[in-house]
């Protein structure tokens, strides 16, 4: 998967280790929505604030259980049997 990435995110990793309380500053007080990390031209990382990623790994989860959820009704009616329904929030 290709992300486009603005001019601004883009730092290179020596500038970031040198910078890299700056770049926390910046993260935190949402100048930045996130750092892209660069090495030898190649992307090595993505900085996030924690707020972000924690919200990231909610949302994972969420589709997480929303496939485990797919799979098991797809598994009860192909046995014949009427899965219980619940609501997915």
């Amino acid at each position: 998967m290709t992300v486009a990435h603005k001019k601004e995110e883009i730092l290179n990793a020596s500038r970031v280790a040198r910078s890299f309380g700056k770049v926390l500053t910046d993260l935190k007080a949402q100048h930045r929505r996130r750092v892209v990390v660069l090495k030898n031209n190649q992307v090595e990382a993505v900085i996030v604030p924690v707020d972000d990623y924690e919200k990231r790994v909610e949302a994972l989860d969420l589709l997480e259980h929303i496939e485990i959820h797919r799979l098991v009704t797809q598994r009860a009616r192909k046995k014949g049997k009427k899965p219980a329904r619940r609501d997915v929030p």
